[in-house]
């Protein structure tokens, strides 16, 4: 993997928008949503729990971001484990580095070479962005030891599954996108497909690893929805060719009108894939 943050694609593409991951707007507005919320904190604890962590010292943290899946796993390894932090984006992983002062983490915009490198694999909220997946699988197997495992999760919404309603005026929280897609600016084509929970099930079984499933929900408020709304690279198709803080100034006028009391519940898919050890 080539030092390029196009490798991780955005949730949402927008060839019209040179806003991506790698711009320090982008980390701004990001790691503003995880100071005041705690969707992407509930994600990486639920990855780190499942991935049996152990006893485990080579942990590669899979399109790291600014380091909060790397910060969960950090209290569960010994004072001899190592985490890699693999992060395409500039801007993301001087962020990380700067939050991040611990010497068993180790920052990289290269792709690990090597065969059997890393006990855990961990990518927490971001497996949608490593496109096609059968061959980010192989590789990533590739990567693990014998007996290690590759630790995943996605909003099950990805995956085609609908979303369990909340409370207040706007149980689904459709008030506010739908207030923001009625704009002259607005333009909203729908993201790429992402395979179905099984098809990606087959494609880690095609890749020799055995997957078992596991879910979380995360409750996610009109507030929280705002804020995360704001990410830049997560809404360049929603509000196109603006500048990262009108589009913020555009969302909070729009939450005005919404009832902000509102919530609903957010279901996650996850993955822990392991691979098998030789037979003696």
């Amino acid at each position: 993997m080539k030092n390029d943050s196009s490798v991780f694609q955005s949730e949402i593409r927008n060839p019209k928008s040179a806003i991506g991951w790698d711009d320090p707007r982008t980390v701004r507005y990001y790691e503003d949503f995880c100071r005041r919320h705690d969707r992407y904190g509930v994600a990486n604890e639920e990855v780190v729990r499942r991935a049996l962590l152990g006893s485990s010292r080579r942990i590669l943290d899979l399109a790291a971001g600014t380091g909060r899946t790397a910060e969960a796993a950090l209290p569960l390894i010994s004072k001899s484990g190592r985490i890699v932090c693999l992060e395409p984006s500039a801007a993301m992983r001087a962020e990380g580095e700067r939050r991040l002062d611990d010497s068993r983490i180790t920052w990289t915009a290269e792709y690990p070479q090597g065969t059997g490198v890393f006990d855990r694999i961990l990518c927490g909220a971001a497996i949608w962005q490593l496109l096609p997946l059968n061959d980010t699988f192989r590789k990533l197997a590739a990567l693990l030891a014998p007996g290690g495992a590759l630790c995943f999760n996605i909003p099950s919404l990805y995956l085609g599954e609908a979303d369990e309603a909340g409370g207040g005026r706007d149980p689904l929280l459709l008030e506010l996108p739908s207030l923001l897609s009625r704009s002259p600016i607005a333009a909203a084509p729908p993201p790429e497909p992402f395979p179905s929970a099984e098809q990606l099930e087959k494609l880690l079984e095609e890749a020799g690893l055995k997957p078992e499933h596991w879910s979380f929900r995360v409750r996610v408020t009109q507030e929280a929805y705002r804020d995360w709304l704001k990410i830049p690279v997560l809404t360049n198709n929603l509000l196109v060719g603006i500048d990262p803080d009108e589009r913020a100034r555009a969302i909070d006028l729009a939450f005005t009108r919404v009832d902000p009391h509102s919530w609903r519940w957010e279901h996650w898919a996850g993955w822990t894939a392991w691979k098998s050890k030789p037979s003696l």
